[in-house]
């Protein structure tokens, strides 16, 4: 069955991102080259200019589209959820820890990042600001003390990714009532 223009084009970014994502766990962003990913692909490079101006464009999107970005973009499309506080940061963050898990290969891509270093501030940004949106919420509606939600948005996703980089996963339901303790 032949395949439509647009589909073999979703078909073919995929692919593309397959071997990026294989690429650059292997020997990191800033080690591997466009080359290197076209040919993983069993593309040319040409080919994969037309999907991705640069290899940092795939970084970016391979963590955009790939890592926590959207689940958070969910809570907040949710922001009426009536589930406590904790509850949600609980399931949110034990969602993060699967995913570093499950995806060991955008883990290391995220800690090699290298010199594609802006985008991935402006996506870690984005998480940051987000679940500081999601805390500030809580703390406006008076379900959560007053404290920096930027803060402890920072402190709750690096203590959960540095622990699992280190291979100590941690319990994240005690995490959560550490910085939210009697809350939620």
């Amino acid at each position: 069955m032949a395949r439509t223009r647009s589909e073999q084009a979703v078909w073919r970014r995929e692919q593309l991102l397959n071997a990026a994502l294989t690429v650059f766990a292997d020997k990191g962003v800033d080690g591997a080259t466009v080359k290197d990913v076209a040919q993983a692909a069993g593309v040319t490079p040409g080919l994969l200019y037309r999907y991705f101006d640069s290899k940092e464009a795939m970084v970016e999107t391979l963590l955009s589209e790939r890592g926590f970005l959207p689940r958070l973009r969910e809570l907040r499309a949710e922001p009426n959820d009536p589930r406590p506080a904790t509850e949600v940061l609980t399931e949110l963050l034990e969602s993060f820890d699967r995913l570093l898990v499950d995806h060991a290969e955008l883990m290391a891509l995220f800690f090699s990042a290298g010199q594609a270093r802006a985008p991935l501030a402006a996506l870690v940004s984005e998480g940051h600001r987000l679940i500081g949106g999601f805390l500030a919420e809580r703390v406006d509606a008076g379900e959560l003390r007053a404290h920096d939600t930027a803060t402890a948005a920072r402190t709750l996703f690096a203590t959960v990714a540095v622990n699992r980089r280190l291979g100590t996963p941690i319990d994240i339901a005690a995490l959560v009532g550490l910085l939210f303790p009697g809350e939620g």
